[in-house]
């Protein structure tokens, strides 16, 4: 219940919305009882005057204007109550999705490495729809029942006292004690449905993300068989949820009748007239109205209550990267500076740089090179701030990195990786990625500078092309390109760029690096930072660090390593 509440308070921006719906729904609920009671009683009324003779006194046009007032003002308010309710909880989810966003963010890439794509998915999707219950389904419900209670209560303790205390137990029965069973019964049903579906969600990446591979080394049927295990599990919870609110329902079929009669006869039993009693009844039968939502959202507590708490759970996961409390501003340079920083990741033994000292002024061309595994990604990471170092420091423009706002210190570097990491929407929102706010021209411009204009013009749709999952639809090239026209784009100082040209051919290898050096040219202040083992990369350095096993073993020009370090001319043994 406690995470329930805590997405209660995350409401509170829009609570006049629900508060509207609750009221509508309030009144709603009211004009029902009206409507049924008071076509109860007309009904009534009309035939015991017409047998005793007084019909011509019976004044006809009040109930039957009551009658059809009620009956507009129940279908008003149920249509007004839907689209308001409806309206605040669009709003509350869209509300919920970019706080879940917002929550995500920090903890990448070094926490959500942990989680698997497809149980990420579906807390964004899944859980964050399964909320709507908790907005839907019981805030206005509840306070419908609670209104539409005390109403009823007013109205029989005027008219038909005696029936009150009959009225009242039996829709407590089923608008307390039946939704708490409910609750109970389905609660684990619920919970099973929501831990399967997000299974299946996760199996399912899996198997599309890595087909290739798993069928590769034949283990493409262990993962269907996990798949096939979660799906036979969220049809089981399906049914028990099925069977316990077909159960309820029967129920209250029966509750709602029943409780008719226990009205009509207690008012009769004290002596009431026919028409009261009739009105006794029927507003006990329209009471029930309330009773049924509740019992619904109830059937829900247990898949609502488990994504509630798989949401919160991303909120006690703590970033690898903190925010300084109090940030310092960020500095007019950007020469770097790494000082004996030591990094190891969490969950190794080893360390995975040791010791590493480095300094990259304003305009230098820096080549990282080395073994897998030397740590030479490790080292743009640690620029990037996904992660801290154990030890050390790192400097930006004189000021400790650790000091700067992230996203601040972000704005100074722009990453361009081998995997040109690509969403699947249009080629212009992924350039915007970068810049937001960049206009159509700087767009164009970025793409003429990384040689892409040319083929993106010749798409059917220009930058309005969708590029399909993790840029599927074009080629790695022209993927490699965007990505480099997106660093263009954002027009950081400083370009950090591991392994940039792996696996491209040679014109297309030779096309990136010449865009690249014209930007770089542009601005002698600009500087490039390449993780690389491609020799026509080394070739744009100006200075060469050779990492072996996380630390720095040799430190110059490619001219003087090639005469100096073993391990230099082991890994570049052409030059």
């Amino acid at each position: 219940m406690t995470d329930l509440r805590f997405f209660l308070a995350l409401a509170r921006p829009d609570r006049w919305w629900l508060r509207l719906g609750a009221a509508l729904a309030a009144l709603t609920l009211l004009a029902g009882i009206g409507l049924l009671s008071l076509s109860g009683w007309f009904i009534t009324a009309s035939a015991v005057a017409g047998l005793t003779g007084a019909g011509r006194a019976f004044n006809y046009l009040f109930a039957s204007g009551g009658v059809r007032g009620f009956a507009l003002g129940r279908t008003v308010g149920r249509y007004a109550e839907r689209m308001v309710t409806h309206e605040a909880t669009f709003r509350i989810l869209a509300r919920l999705r970019l706080w879940v966003f917002d929550t995500v963010a920090p903890l990448a890439p070094a926490r959500l490495g942990r989680m698997r794509g497809g149980d990420l998915l579906s807390r964004v999707t899944q859980d964050v729809d399964a909320l709507d219950s908790l907005y839907l389904r019981f805030v206005t419900p509840v306070t419908a029942a609670v209104t539409g209670a005390v109403f009823a209560s007013v109205i029989l303790a005027f008219l038909a006292p005696a029936a009150l205390p009959g009225v009242l137990g039996v829709f407590i029965l089923a608008s307390v004690v039946l939704p708490l069973w409910a609750a109970r019964s389905a609660r684990q049903a619920g919970e099973d449905l929501t831990r399967e579906a997000s299974t299946m969600r996760a199996e399912a990446g899996d198997l599309v993300s890595g087909l290739a591979e798993l069928k590769a080394y034949g283990a493409a049927h262990r993962v269907i068989g996990h798949l096939e295990a979660a799906d036979a599990g969220s049809v089981s919870a399906q049914t028990r949820l099925s069977s316990a609110s077909m159960i309820n329902g029967a129920l209250l079929a029966l509750a709602a009748p029943a409780s008719f009669v226990l009205g009509f006869g207690l008012a009769a039993a004290s002596g009431a007239s026919a028409p009261l009693c009739a009105l006794a009844g029927f507003i006990a039968f329209a009471l029930f109205e309330a009773a049924a939502p509740l019992v619904q959202a109830a059937e829900l507590y247990g898949k609502t209550s488990a994504s509630a708490r798989r949401l919160k759970a991303l909120t006690e996961i703590e970033p690898a990267v903190s925010e300084p409390d109090s940030p310092a501003s960020l500095p007019s340079r950007w020469d770097i500076a790494i000082e004996q920083v030591r990094f190891r990741y969490p969950d190794t033994a080893a360390d995975a740089l040791s010791d590493v000292t480095l300094s990259l002024p304003e305009g230098e061309r820096l080549a990282l090179v080395g073994a897998s595994g030397a740590g030479k990604s490790s080292l743009i990471k640690l620029l990037m701030r996904f992660y801290e170092p154990q030890a050390g420091a790192i400097t930006l423009g004189g000021q400790p990195l650790d000091s700067l706002a992230i996203k601040a210190s972000r704005e100074r570097f722009a990453l361009v990786d081998q995997r040109a990491e690509l969403l699947s929407t249009t080629l212009r929102a992924n350039l915007r990625l970068a810049a937001h706010d960049a206009d159509e021209d700087q767009l164009w411009d970025a793409l003429e500078r990384a040689g892409a204009a040319d083929f993106v013009k010749q798409l059917p749709d220009g930058l309005q092309t969708w590029i399909g999952e993790k840029g599927g639809l074009i080629s790695g090239g022209q993927a490699r390109r965007i990505a480099l026209a997106r660093a263009f784009v954002k027009n950081a100082p400083v370009l950090l760029l591991d392994e940039p040209t792996e696996g491209l051919d040679g014109n297309t290898e030779a096309g990136f690096l010449d865009a690249l050096d014209r930007w770089l040219d542009e601005d002698s202040r600009r500087t490039a930072l390449f993780v690389t083992h491609r020799a026509r990369l080394l070739e744009r350095a100006r200075q060469v660090a050779v990492l072996d096993q996380g630390r720095i073993c040799g430190l110059g020009a490619v001219s003087d390593l090639r005469q100096s370090d073993a391990l230099f001319k082991r890994l570049f043994p052409t030059l």
